[in-house]
């Protein structure tokens, strides 16, 4: 088949690229009345909605989005498609969904916001091109603009996710009224230690754990600080964001979650070893500027909603107001219209009747 013709995959991945509009069909908009929009989607990485405070965690690791949590939407019920970012993220991008994985070729939410007419910026902490990462550096190639500030692979020492930040208050000047931005972020990944500065060296106690040995209290402590400097990041670009007066959103989420010894004697997310709802489950946060309250209601009804982020396409579609005969607002779950469907993991494995048994976790 097409799938594993391996030339055919390059070809199409380059559209992503050289066919910066796609080939969506009635695309428009309903209400574009001229004013200043900047909406920015920060895709973290490995990052687990489990370790977050504002999802009441035991530790304060999210002060910042504390601080601002009336100001936020905390969706409670999302997971990811798969358990690295490949998989995950050329869903969450394109038209691609465990329904109609071949789709991930038919076109990227980043084509369809140009053909619309906004200006578009990927701005990457990851490596480009890496093995890991070469889907994904192709879509995010198929912006306005696309900046990749690393070059190291992740598990080096590395820039800090302060960078895209940087790159992104350049951007916030460039000409135009009407911007995305994707920030790709290194998050959380592994070496957690790597991943924040000195400065952010909060947690060094014995964190709670079943697991009494010192390098797992050393490598949970690591990634609890990872996230308190995540907290830090996705408030620099709120507060960025919300000094432009632009009708504007700040979106953030996670490619797919983590395993730090909460329930398996295990740190990591791979794939074909475990399952565990940590690997799954993300954080889904939302901030509005009060321009673009006025303008979009966004109802808090499907905070507790079922949601996969396979069908998010659909959902930054709707955010942006954009429509489409290939946009599906029952997809959306900032929608009216949202309809909970079957969550698929891994393309086969029906998440909710599986992780609605008495275990929490399987070997293969």
């Amino acid at each position: 088949t097409k799938l594993i013709d391996s030339h055919w995959v390059k070809e199409k991945l380059s559209e992503y690229a050289t066919n910066k509009n796609g080939d969506f069909t009635n695309v428009h908009r309903v209400f574009d009345e001229g004013e200043d929009e900047i909406y920015v989607i920060i895709i973290g990485e490995s990052t687990a909605r489990s370790h977050l405070g504002i999802y009441n965690y035991y530790r304060n690791t999210t002060p910042s989005l504390k601080e601002k949590e009336d100001d936020l939407l905390v969706y409670n019920k999302v997971i990811s498609p798969d358990t690295y970012t490949i998989a995950s993220l050329t869903k969450v991008l394109t038209l691609g969904n465990y329904e109609n994985p071949d789709e991930k070729f038919e076109g990227s939410i980043i084509q369809l916001l140009n053909q619309v007419g906004f200006k578009t910026y990927w701005i990457s902490a990851q490596k480009p091109l890496g093995a890991n990462d070469s889907y994904i550096t192709k879509i995010g190639m198929g912006a306005d603009e696309s900046y990749f500030m690393n070059i190291k692979n992740a598990k080096e020492e590395t820039v800090f996710d302060e960078v895209l930040v940087n790159k992104m208050n350049e951007v916030l000047s460039d000409k135009g009224n009407k911007k995305v931005i994707f920030l790709h972020t290194l998050g959380t990944h592994m070496n957690y230690k790597n991943r924040y500065p000195k400065s952010f060296n909060f947690f060094n106690d014995i964190p709670k754990t079943k697991f009494k040995k010192k390098h797992i209290y050393n490598q949970i402590n690591a990634y609890d600080n990872a996230i308190r400097y995540t907290d830090y990041i996705i408030n620099k670009v709120i507060e960025s964001v919300k000094n432009t007066n632009a009708t504007s959103f700040v979106l953030y989420f996670s490619d797919h979650g983590e395993e730090v010894y909460d329930d398996i004697e295990f740190a990591g997310h791979y794939r074909d070893k475990l399952r565990t709802k940590n690997v799954y489950e993300i954080p889904f946060i939302l901030w509005q500027s009060e321009n673009y309250k006025n303008k979009r209601k966004i109802s808090s009804l499907n905070l507790d909603t079922k949601y996969m982020i396979d069908d998010l396409f659909h959902s930054i579609a709707d955010l942006v107001d954009v429509k489409a005969d290939e946009v599906d607002s029952t997809r959306s779950i900032f929608n009216n219209n949202f309809k909970e469907r079957k969550r698929v993991i891994r393309d086969t494995i029906d998440y909710d009747l599986y992780f609605s048994k008495t275990l929490k976790w399987y070997y293969f």
